[in-house]
């Protein structure tokens, strides 16, 4: 009886010994699976961020030859595929391009806003409330307009300190004001229509299509015939065969404007800003990186000078 109580007792030791070994394996498999996962994830950042900097890296390359005063618009160098993966293209046009959003207060700026915004396809309502609500933002009164809002509608949100009645700081502030909600939700890429640079005024060598429309009131054939004088005889936007407008009065007779509707925008027009727009792209196998530059241009010939005077990455 003795002896075989103490067999069953070692057996048991036995089963609890085994048991204890499979669960300490089970633990054991457990972690070598999570290492070898954040091993694995750890690798995929590692790469990640290769990439990404040599990408940079290709995009200040790109940046950096654009910088140079006597590389253009179109200018081949601008472009550079080194045949292994890496490349990198340059594009260089001017920050008149698009809409100084504080000079919202100035009536052709805000028509053209309103009618930019109509073109895209919000409503004619909406658009007002939008154009109005961002120069109600960004002046120094109380003072509502007809379509625009002023801390009374903003109250009413729960956001009495609004609006802040000074210049825009950000292009995304643009979004906490009345009616930019549904614009954006209309055109999600509207933020490359305006920045917070710039003299204000509309430049007709780099500005798109649609806000040539909205800007002088014309059709979308205008608009898309003056671009295609622009573009060259390749019909392609940034290439050495490029178009530069020089001439007011060739810009109206293109653009089939009278005196009248030339006069109305001709203090808001410009043929030549100096704040040269730079957007490097860098690439490496599937990553790229997007650098933007903006360069304040000064001097003539060999007296011509490029310095940054902003940077921005994407």
């Amino acid at each position: 009886m003795k002896i075989h109580f103490q067999q069953k007792k070692r057996q048991g030791q036995r089963g609890y010994a085994l048991m204890l070994v499979l669960a300490v394996i089970a633990i054991l498999i457990v972690i070598v699976a999570g290492l070898a996962e954040v091993t694995q994830y750890s690798w995929i950042d590692s790469k990640y961020e290769r990439s990404r900097f040599h990408a940079k890296l290709l995009a200040e390359s790109g940046s950096a030859v654009a910088m140079h005063p006597n590389v253009q618009a179109g200018d081949p160098a601008l472009r550079k595929d080194f045949g292994d993966g890496r490349s990198y293209e340059v594009r260089i046009t001017t920050e008149g391009g698009r809409i100084l959003i504080n000079s919202i207060d100035d009536q052709i700026i805000l028509e053209t806003v309103q009618e930019l915004f109509i073109r895209w396809g919000v409503d004619a309502s909406t658009a007002a409330i939008a154009a109005e609500s961002l120069a109600d933002w960004m002046d120094d009164d109380r003072e509502t307009r007809t379509n625009g809002a002023e801390s009374e509608f903003y109250a009413t949100l729960n956001f009495p300190e609004y609006p802040l009645n000074r210049p825009f700081t950000s292009l995304e502030e643009m979004l906490l004001v009345r009616g930019m909600d549904q614009v954006a939700r209309i055109n999600p890429l509207w933020r490359d229509y305006f920045t917070l640079h710039s003299d204000g005024l509309i430049d007709v060598n780099s500005a798109p299509g649609d806000l040539l429309e909205a800007f002088f009131q014309i059709s979308p054939d205008s608009a898309r015939e003056f671009e295609q004088a622009r573009n060259g005889g390749d019909g392609i936007v940034g290439t050495e065969d490029d178009y530069v407008f020089e001439n007011e009065d060739e810009v109206r007779a293109v653009l089939g404007l009278s005196n009248d509707e030339w006069e109305r925008v001709n203090p808001n027009v410009t043929l030549e800003n100096t704040l040269r727009r730079i957007e490097s792209v860098g690439r490496i196998a599937e990553f790229e990186y997007k650098l933007i530059i903006l360069a304040e241009v000064s001097g003539e010939g060999r007296n011509e000078e490029v310095t940054p005077v902003a940077r921005i990455s994407e």
